[in-house]
């Protein structure tokens, strides 16, 4: 009697200890259903032990993510769950769809949705069909196949109950990372994503539907060379006449401005934002060149190019003789358009809430 209250207590003691450490283990004889219980559980807990109780012991594995990747190993399955477990602020829940059982193989089919952050702090949202295929092995169900379908995804910022679309999401992310670049690499942009930039920029708003626009790319290098000796020598003479400046004075801006303009004008591409102002309403067409530039610049930065709105170095009157351009066409700017030596960081800027009143002041 002694020893089966011993027992009794040791039982009891062992199971409230595996309750308080929440850890979950396969075992011989559990059903399909019961494997893949275990199986959520330990993913809850981030349990990962636990999770690989009821994995394969074979490496050979097949794991194709929710973001596509594949993962072909048993080591790799472990390591993504590490990884992800090591993680902080996340949380799962699990809706099983079926279970099936076979002699040697059983799936299971489930919905899964998962929660958490950004590294910029907002909340991310996954649901995702995953199917997992099981084999017996020494009397175990163990997991071989684990297939992640994504139905949706959306992102939520202060208020969890509005929800962006990853589309939504990027184009956000878009113009906020939007920065002007004033050095870049010589790797060429394709022609195709310089069209594709400027059909961009042709979109734009425009008084009347009169798109008065004209886009002068240039990527010959001698003459961007030719240009940048050309905009020293117009800013120092600009320089000269308003500020009288000393000799030394002017030796220094001489050398400065020559590395800025080394800098500037080291893209590959550069377009020139023109607006004709014979359109039928002149008024508007340097509004309307304007916002064409600054779409291709939203545009330039979702391909992961760099641009500026320049028009210190490149006067419209010296631009238009160097260049060739008709007298009736007006300069917005001139922005190159080329991947960044480095994304500058991003500057102060205000606060929303100093900028928008609502209403009237």
């Amino acid at each position: 009697m002694k020893e089966n209250t011993i027992l009794t207590v040791g039982l009891i003691t062992l199971f409230f200890l595996n309750s308080l450490s929440g850890l979950a283990q396969n075992r011989p004889g559990l059903t399909v259903k019961e494997t893949f219980d275990v199986y959520i559980k330990a993913i809850q807990k981030s349990d990962l032990e636990g999770l690989f109780t009821t994995v394969t012991g074979d490496d050979k594995f097949f794991f194709l993510t929710s973001g596509g990747r594949l993962i072909d190993s048993r080591q790799g399955y472990y390591k993504f769950h590490e990884d992800w477990f090591a993680e902080k602020d996340w949380s799962i829940s699990f809706e099983l769809v079926e279970a099936v059982e076979g002699q040697d193989y059983g799936y299971t089919n489930a919905i899964y949705r998962y929660q958490g952050k950004t590294p910029d702090g907002k909340t991310y949202f996954l649901d995702s069909y995953f199917t997992l295929i099981f084999h017996r092995e020494e009397g175990m169900w163990k997991v071989v196949v684990d297939v992640c379908t994504p139905i949706r995804r959306s992102f939520a910022e202060a208020n969890p109950d509005i929800r962006y679309t990853p589309e939504q999401n990027f184009l956000f992310d878009t113009f906020m990372k939007r920065r002007t670049v004033r050095r870049f690499q010589s790797t060429p942009v394709p022609k195709e994503h310089i069209l594709k930039i400027l059909d961009a920029a042709r979109s734009a708003p425009t008084a009347g539907n009169q798109q008065p626009w004209k886009f002068l790319v240039v990527e010959d290098r001698s003459k961007l060379n030719a240009l940048k000796d050309e905009a020293a020598t117009w800013y120092l003479e600009a320089y000269r006449l308003q500020r009288k400046p000393e000799p030394q004075e002017l030796t220094d801006v001489q050398e400065k401005i020559k590395k800025t303009l080394e800098a500037v004008l080291s893209a590959p591409v550069y377009v020139a934002v023109l607006v004709d102002s014979r359109e039928k309403y002149p008024d508007y067409v340097m509004t309307d060149g304007a916002l064409a530039a600054g779409y291709l610049m939203i545009a330039a930065r979702a391909l992961g190019y760099g641009t500026g709105f320049f028009t210190t170095f490149f006067p419209e009157d010296r631009m238009k003789k160097f260049f060739n351009i008709p007298d009736a066409y007006r300069l917005i700017c001139f922005t190159p358009i080329g991947i960044p030596d480095k994304w500058p960081d991003s500057p102060q800027k205000k606060k929303l809430e100093d900028l928008v009143v609502f209403e009237k002041f």
